[in-house]
């Protein structure tokens, strides 16, 4: 049931995450995270090309 409609406010034991929890993981979202998906997907790709080339295409010529 959607809380704003009935009217009752949520559960005092629950609270909205404040600023500085945001902020801590927008910095460790944008510092780590991301910087560590961006170098596996990068490596990922790196060993497809060099998997396919062992296989199928050869070296580069």
């Amino acid at each position: 049931m959607n809380n704003q409609a009935s009217g009752h406010s949520a559960p005092s034991g629950v609270q909205a995450p404040g600023r500085p929890g945001e902020w801590r993981r927008f910095l460790l979202l944008a510092f780590i995270g991301l910087p560590t998906t961006m170098v596996l997907a990068i490596a990922a790709y790196g060993f497809v090309v060099w998997f396919l080339q062992i296989l199928f295409f050869g070296p580069p010529s």
